[in-house]
């Protein structure tokens, strides 16, 4: 009896466990994938519809719970985020107690911090470049040029070719006005930045931005083409962590030239978010970014365009889903260089979700979400702080010392050295042949010989009856006058400047030059007591004092104060402290420069 009752226990239970084996209807979810694309961007619209091996026998369409890579759930047959950067998208489905995660790749979105060479055959290691300005004296033009270590595909503004040495002409190069430069060699981009400063030119070679400590480094090169020279650079590289203004110095024996440059273009910190619940079921969120912002991937897969939005102006926003359950929010927001915000909104006040279910990321069986959901970018500084202030350079330097710690304030000035003054004012393409087409006879050897034969051109100077020049001959007040009246360049200046001083004085009455003298010395570009002294030499001081009050150059208290620590952190005049000209002569060597506006 005993046995039996054992025997029939037995298969009771071996029945029930077949009964509930072959009963239970074991769910294999699977999903389809439709990528589409968002238009006006190169985002993609992942769109996932599950469905399992039941659903034909059922005769209806389920309506599943569909967790985005957000970790916000949505009940439905299908559910759609928005993709817009490269990576793995998670997403997760229940139906009943099955639950599968299942991924969708994306390539081909560029945004700032990704590897967009990841595909590339060529490793940029690989490349090796040597890059450098030239100066065709031919055409008068500045070329940028670039040899490589073997046959590559290079393309710059004007074009594409399979090459190992490139020349790209630049044409409309303006005086401290950087022109960038890109140039793609087998897919891998290289930045360049060109600066013209009168004569002198520096090449900034800009390295990709290294996210790790949101910074790049940049290597500078100087030249200058009237004499053919590569100019040692102070500092030879840098590291740009910001936006403001940067200094450099390029020097070759007592030839030195202060390049002081605005950068702009750098953006490392991402936009500020404040997001929030109102009316206990709605999302509001605020954003600001200091170089305005771009668009917005909302906690349900939304994208929307806030492009409009200027810079350090503040976005509102209304997100009209109705919130229901705790958990947790995210919104991306991110500017125009592609640095993203990711805010986290933590509902607590609400219901709870699904049991033994959660929103937020963590509801993938995987870890992708996490790296699809970092910032990218430092922390936003407000715009109510404190800003750098920046200065435009609106004039190069002009003047050079005659020893590194001699300016010669009260020393006369060349023929030679006025008209070089002249050309480099001008900025007239050099030319290192014009001596050539010259007839004045005793320029032939002289170091200005260029400049000379340039500015008689142009009617800057004048020779003599006996076919000479006579370079080193000291300028007289009396021809420096005669000078600013007849450059044409200068006509519009000197009207500008009212005639306030009419001193009579005693010693330029008939003299070649009178009327000149009472043009110049009218608007007071020159002082002088009852006499003018007329066939005295012009002292390198009081010429650069008339150049500036020519140009119209009076500076604020931190143009000036600015202009100061240039001249400080560069020279070391032992003969100008003191000096009643000594602003104008700081001015002549580091140029002359307005406080820019926002």
């Amino acid at each position: 009896m005993k046995k039996i009752t054992i025997i029939t226990i037995t298969l009771i239970i071996i029945f029930s466990i077949f009964n509930i084996g072959y009963g239970a209807i074991t769910r294999n979810i699977k999903a389809n994938f439709t990528v589409s694309d968002i238009s006006g961007t190169n985002f993609k619209e992942i769109t996932i519809t599950p469905y399992d091996n039941y659903d034909d026998e059922d005769g209806d369409e389920k309506e599943y719970t569909i967790y985005l890579p957000t970790g916000y759930y949505i009940q439905g047959k299908s559910a759609s985020f928005v993709a817009d950067r490269n990576g793995r998208y998670p997403f997760t489905v229940y139906y009943g107690t099955t639950k599968k995660t299942f991924t969708y790749t994306v390539k081909g979105v560029e945004n700032t911090g990704e590897d967009n060479d990841e595909d590339n055959d060529v490793d940029k290691k690989d490349i090796s470049i040597d890059y450098s300005l030239m100066y065709d004296y031919e055409k008068k033009q500045t070329l940028f040029n670039i040899k490589l270590d073997k046959l590559r595909s290079v393309t710059t503004p004007g074009g594409t070719s399979e090459t190992n040495e490139i020349n790209y002409y630049i044409k409309d190069l303006k005086n401290n006005i950087p022109f960038d430069l890109t140039v793609t060699i087998d897919g891998h981009s290289y930045d360049f930045k060109i600066i013209k400063s009168g004569e002198f030119y520096l090449l900034i070679y800009i390295s990709p931005v290294n996210y790790n400590d949101y910074s790049t480094v940049v290597e500078y090169k100087g030249y200058n083409f009237t004499n053919n020279e590569v100019y040692t650079t102070n500092p030879s590289k840098d590291i740009y962590d910001d936006n403001g203004n940067y200094q450099v110095s390029v020097k070759s024996g007592s030839s030195q030239h202060i390049f002081n440059f605005n950068i702009t273009g750098i953006d490392y910190r991402r936009p500020f978010v404040d997001a929030g619940l109102f009316n206990r079921d709605k999302f509001y969120l605020e954003a600001e970014d200091d170089f305005g912002l771009d668009y917005m991937i909302t906690f349900d897969g939304k994208y929307v365009p806030i492009k409009n939005t200027p810079a350090k102006e503040t976005f509102t926003y209304d997100h009209d889903t109705e919130i229901r359950y705790n958990g947790e929010y995210i919104f991306v927001v991110v500017d125009k260089k592609g640095n993203r915000t990711v805010e986290t909104v933590k509902v607590n006040s609400l219901r709870k979700p699904l049991k033994n279910r959660q929103i937020d990321y963590d509801v993938h069986d995987n870890n992708y979400a996490e790296k699809l959901f970092e910032n990218i970018g430092l922390q936003y500084k407000s715009s109510k702080d404190e800003e750098e202030k920046l200065f435009d350079n609106i004039l190069p330097a002009y003047m050079n010392g005659k020893s590194p710690d001699k300016f010669g304030p009260d020393l006369p000035i060349s023929r030679a050295e006025m008209v070089t003054i002249f050309c480099r004012l001008n900025n007239l393409p050099y030319d290192n042949s014009a001596y050539l087409k010259a007839k004045f006879t005793d320029i032939q050897d002289h170091w200005a010989r260029d400049y000379i034969a340039m500015g008689s051109s142009k009617k800057y100077v004048s020779g003599y009856k006996d076919k000479t020049f006579k370079p080193d001959n000291n300028v007289t007040r009396a021809e420096f006058c005669q000078m600013l009246t007849k450059i044409s360049a200068y006509k519009s200046y000197l009207n500008a400047i009212p005639a306030s001083n009419n001193t009579s004085y005693t010693d330029i009455k008939g003299h070649w030059a009178e009327k000149e003298i009472i043009k110049i010395a009218g608007r007071n570009l020159i002082e002088s007591d009852s006499n003018f002294y007329p066939d005295k030499p012009i002292t390198r001081g009081e010429v650069v004092h008339a150049i500036n009050m020519l140009y119209g150059f009076s500076p604020s208290y931190i143009e000036l104060g600015y202009t100061n620590t240039l001249y400080n952190k560069n020279f070391n005049f032992q003969d100008i402290y003191g000096h009643k000209y000594y602003n104008d002569i700081i001015i002549s060597v580091v140029g002359m420069y307005r406080e820019k506006i926002n």
